[in-house]
């Protein structure tokens, strides 16, 4: 079969391609245009929407608005008051070209422009299919309204792959959620076939938006943020460790104030939760990064959401350094109006049931006023009364984070119980090659051993939460861990110190005195991450009284 014939598109064609690889759906539209108002210094921004924007969107600002020559012009291709020269593709300080949105958008469309700036004359122009039909003067007040209407009138096949009004709302509806939470500043008010769904009037504390967009229920589970180095800022809100929802809906990233999908700064923020939250959950978090326009690219994607640095490990380093520091702070000083915190902690590390002595501590920082237990359930949850309402604690999860959280705290230098007997423990050949290549970071645990013949090793010293039987267990676990693929110096650590917790923690089933569920509840208060074990799994439930009456239906 002969190959046909190559020919150059006809400009209209062309242009239709061009214009699909910006505008999607109505989402789309409603971006590129609130952009345009965020850029010109708008203080509202109202976007009506007709049938989920597939018959009808409009954008009215009360921006700086255009001229005449320049409303013209922003209809052309290629036409935009942002880039003059090469170089300012890489210094790119604002949201759109203006120039380049309402191109592809009339393209696939019937657009009417009417703007005017202060003290010039009002300038509409009509377009069509991405030609100008025709341009009037007219009375206007001073900003910009885009009316677009029939999307992809000239794409039927597009158009057919559109969802339904409820799934094309919701995407418009989320765009404007990411524009506000970043110009809180900004005014935001959506309608839906006439009726009002979003009223975001201005204000100046980012903290009021976020409870506007987040709900109010959340407000008191946030933590600010914010890091600096070398001209690079992170700054922003994310939730503690016990707030978190079943998806990253609630996440928004934002770069030089351009909302952005990043995979380098989602994996440094859910890293930073490593071992803190349970597996498949998410925070809630609204982080903005600011960093040199020349060092980010912006240009990977027509939709400008998709974003490259230059410097990608510093900023990876920034970003989670950032967050980490912040989750780690002793939880009364995560918010600004919590409680005094807690006297640190003198007592090493140490097991319960056993006789140890209890650590001086302050009131539980992280359910408030002081929970007296009333007993154990089941021989594993300690049962608690305080603060107008129930805890209930799994006593083996909360030992676990307790110990995990001081040998973190004590990062490489842990002591170490010199065993009078040393232990002989024999395993395979490739556990004992795996074990025999993390002895520093097992030492720096406070675990000592050595190669003793080809599948034995002795062990001289390990740590004093740990019991001579659950050794060889551990050991396994971790070759075990070890042989699943490379893993990095600080990923290894963390393995270890998660493992040691789990192995030297309390168990289940094991009876507790007064005293020592007392002690475990002031040890948990002393912790920064008292949420959830090392592996996830939830450390208690609270039941406050407003929860037992809806329970029991009172």
């Amino acid at each position: 079969m002969a190959l046909a014939r190559i020919r150059v598109l006809p400009p209209e064609v062309a242009r239709k391609i061009a214009a699909g690889e910006v505008i999607e759906r109505p989402a789309s539209v409603v971006k590129e245009l609130v952009e345009n108002s965020l850029d010109a210094a708008s203080h509202y921004v109202w976007v009506d929407l007709w049938d989920g924007g597939k018959r009808r969107i409009v954008v009215t600002d009360d921006g700086e608005g255009m001229g005449p020559e320049d409303a013209k012009l922003a209809l052309l291709r290629h036409a935009t008051s942002k880039i003059s020269a090469e170089g300012d593709l890489f210094a790119i300080k604002t949201l759109g070209f203006r120039g380049e949105a309402l191109a592809a958008i009339s393209a696939v469309s019937h657009l009417t422009l009417t703007t005017k700036t202060r003290g010039g004359p009002g300038t509409r122009v009509l377009a069509e299919g991405g030609e100008i039909k025709e341009l009037l003067q007219v009375g206007a007040p001073q900003g910009t309204r885009v009316e677009v209407e029939g999307l992809f009138f000239n794409l039927p096949a597009r158009r057919k792959f559109l969802k339904g009004v409820q799934t094309e709302l919701a995407h418009c509806m989320e765009v404007v959620l990411r524009m506000a939470l970043a110009y809180p500043e900004v005014g935001f008010y959506l309608k839906h076939n006439g009726r009002p769904l979003l009223r975001l009037p201005p204000v100046k504390d980012l903290r009021v938006r976020l409870g506007s967009v987040m709900g109010k229920e959340a407000l008191p589970f946030l933590i600010e943020v914010r890091g600096e180095e070398e001209g690079r800022v992170v700054g922003g809100w994310i939730s503690k460790p016990s707030f978190v929802r079943g998806n990253p809906k609630g996440i928004y990233l934002y770069v030089n104030g351009r909302y952005v999908r990043d995979r380098l700064l989602s994996h440094a923020l859910l890293e930073a939760y490593r071992g803190t939250i349970p597996k498949g959950s998410y925070p809630i978090a609204v982080l903005f990064l600011k960093v040199p326009p020349e060092e980010v690219d912006v240009n990977v994607h027509p939709t400008k959401t998709e974003i490259r640095f230059r410097k990608a490990d510093l900023i990876w380093r920034l970003f989670e350094d950032t967050l980490s520091k912040a989750l780690s702070r002793p939880l009364s000083e995560q918010t600004p109006s919590g409680p005094v915190p807690p006297p640190e902690v003198k007592e090493e590390v140490s097991g319960y049931a056993r006789g140890a002595p209890a650590p001086e501590s302050g009131e539980l920082g992280f359910v408030g006023p002081k929970w007296r237990p009333l007993g154990q359930v089941l021989g594993t949850y300690i049962v608690a009364e305080g603060n107008g309402g129930v805890l209930i604690v799994d006593q083996h999860a909360a030992h676990e984070r307790i110990i995990y959280e001081r040998l973190r705290k004590r990062e490489g230098d842990q002591d170490a119980q010199r065993l009078l007997v040393p232990l002989l423990i024999e395993l395979r050949k490739d556990e004992l090659r795996l074990l025999m290549e993390q002895t520093g970071e097992l030492a720096a645990s406070g675990l000592h051993l050595e190669p003793f013949g080809e599948q034995t090793l002795v062990v001289k010293a390990i740590p004093s939460f740990l019991r001579p039987h659950e050794v060889k267990g551990f050991l396994q676990e971790l070759a075990q861990d070890l042989s699943e693929g490379s893993k990095g110096k600080g990923e290894i650590r963390e393995k270890i110190w998660a493992l040691m917790a789990c192995k030297g923690a309390v168990k289940a089933n094991t009876p507790l005195s007064r005293e020592e569920m007392e002690r475990l509840l002031r040890d948990l208060a002393s912790i920064s991450h008292p949420y959830t074990c090392p592996h996830g799994r939830p450390v208690f439930i609270e039941l406050d009284r407003k929860e037992l009456e809806r329970r029991f239906g009172r």
